[in-house]
């Protein structure tokens, strides 16, 4: 059974999905910003938070959001995916193009791993070096890692120490749940999927993401010529933690000028 909250009696509804090594909770800003107007659904992914962790895959998650928001009874929704919910996200457009409304990738990639034709995402080594960490080194490399995906500016400002507060009272995901997570990273290849979205799409990302650089964007824009691109300056992997407000307005004018149809 997977966890997940909703807050907002009516309009259309946003399925925000978060990234690796954290949970729902990060969403908190845009839950608090958007369930005015929106259904804001907020799930943790298996082993993050309040969903216990069970082996799983890709395909597995996917049709697991896709139950909540029938169960939910949404038609359609749009789907915001951070890191690797983008991937759980275009999934989802894979498995149930039919219940996504719109389409917002947040620092992430259709492929996260590098290889010689693809110089974009995670290679190899940082993978297995990041495994063999949370092997000896469980839980202290999550904050590690976690404090790497920001800039030093961000790191300095008085927004990055509230998340570190903020982050102390986090439960620790489960670490075998992270090291699997890894070799879903690892093994995905949506190219594809994301070349066939037929929905509005919005890129929200950070210019100085060390995982999503602004050096792949030519690439989303080859894939999908028609999404709307959103760079934030002197950003890290996480927009709407480190620019909440700037990030909420972006998101905010996208949905407008893409009604629900």
């Amino acid at each position: 059974m997977y966890s997940y909250d909703i807050n907002g009696t009516s309009g259309e509804a946003l399925l925000f999905i978060h990234g690796w090594g954290i949970d729902r909770r990060v969403w908190r800003q845009q839950m608090k910003f958007f369930s005015d107007q929106y259904r804001v659904i907020r799930a943790d992914l298996p082993g993050h938070g309040e969903t216990p962790w069970e082996p799983t895959d890709l395909a597995k998650i996917a049709a697991a959001m896709v139950e909540i928001l029938r169960k939910e009874q949404i038609r359609r929704a749009t789907i915001i995916g951070s890191s690797l919910g983008g991937l759980v996200g275009l999934k989802i457009f894979d498995i149930a193009p039919q219940q996504v409304q719109r389409f917002v990738l947040v620092g992430s990639l259709p492929r996260m791993k590098k290889s010689e034709d693809y110089p974009y995402g995670l290679d190899v080594e940082q993978l297995r070096k990041l495994e063999g960490q949370l092997r000896s080194d469980y839980p202290s490399i999550i904050q590690i890692f976690f404090r790497s995906l920001f800039t030093m500016p961000e790191r300095s400002s008085r927004r990055f120490k509230w998340l570190q507060r903020f982050r102390r009272y986090d439960a620790s995901p489960d670490c075998a749940a992270l090291i699997a997570y890894l070799d879903v990273i690892e093994q995905t290849d949506l190219r594809q999927v994301f070349g066939r979205l037929n929905v509005p799409t919005q890129i929200i990302n950070g210019s100085e993401d060390s995982i999503c650089g602004l050096s792949s964007m030519g690439l989303l824009k080859s894939l999908c010529p028609g999404a709307r691109f959103d760079i934030f300056e002197r950003c890290g992997h996480f927009p709407f933690l480190s620019h909440p407000h700037q990030f909420n307005d972006v998101l905010l004018d996208f949905l407008r000028k893409t009604p629900c149809v």
